[in-house]
């Protein structure tokens, strides 16, 4: 395998526990919040064989409120990525923004576009992930569509971002070539 394919594989164990994670926290979460009573139920016909069991009135709220906790648990991390790609991204970072960092000691948060970019992709797609799966459940009836609605906004949004800032990139690299150091 080749090293950008073993880095890319590295960098996305931690976003796939995220997401599963998040998941599993917005259903606790949901459960308290609104006072839903589940049960845990063993199967012995699925590969899961643990599941929980929810009143079936209840279960598009608890399906709607964790699939939206789970992606802004997600959307969080993106964030983060989409703002580091952005304002701390070693090829553009504005030299004030760098002595300001420095005084604070936090000059690792600025990067090279190999390690932004490459992180910043792979919550890209975690958060596309998380956003199919929760159309998925809008499509099923289980998860409310304001909450398909918004988490698809807001992936659009985050990705114009991310988007807009590697055309910069691109831009930076026609145009100063010999600026770039790749790894």
């Amino acid at each position: 395998m080749t090293k950008t394919l073993i880095r890319f594989v590295d960098s996305s164990l931690f976003p796939a526990a995220a997401l599963v994670a998040g998941k599993f926290l917005g259903l606790i979460l949901t459960f308290q919040l609104f006072g839903i009573g589940w049960t845990l139920k063993q199967y012995t016909e699925s590969f899961f064989s643990i599941g929980t069991s929810v009143r079936l009135e209840d279960l598009a709220l608890a399906t709607s409120y964790s699939d939206l906790f789970m992606y802004v648990f997600i959307a969080f991390f993106f964030s983060f990525s989409v703002i580091r790609a952005v304002f701390f991204h070693a090829s553009h970072v504005k030299p004030s923004l760098v002595i300001k960092l420095a005084n604070k000691n936090l000059l690792s948060l600025i990067q090279s576009s190999y390690k932004v970019y490459n992180y910043a992709f792979v919550w890209l797609l975690f958060a596309w992930i998380g956003n199919i799966l929760i159309l998925v459940n809008v499509a099923r009836g289980a998860t409310y569509l304001w909450v398909g609605i918004v988490v698809t906004i807001s992936s659009i949004v985050l990705s114009v971002i991310l988007l807009e800032d590697l055309n910069k990139e691109i831009e930076n690299i026609k145009n100063h070539p010999g600026k770039y150091k790749w790894e």
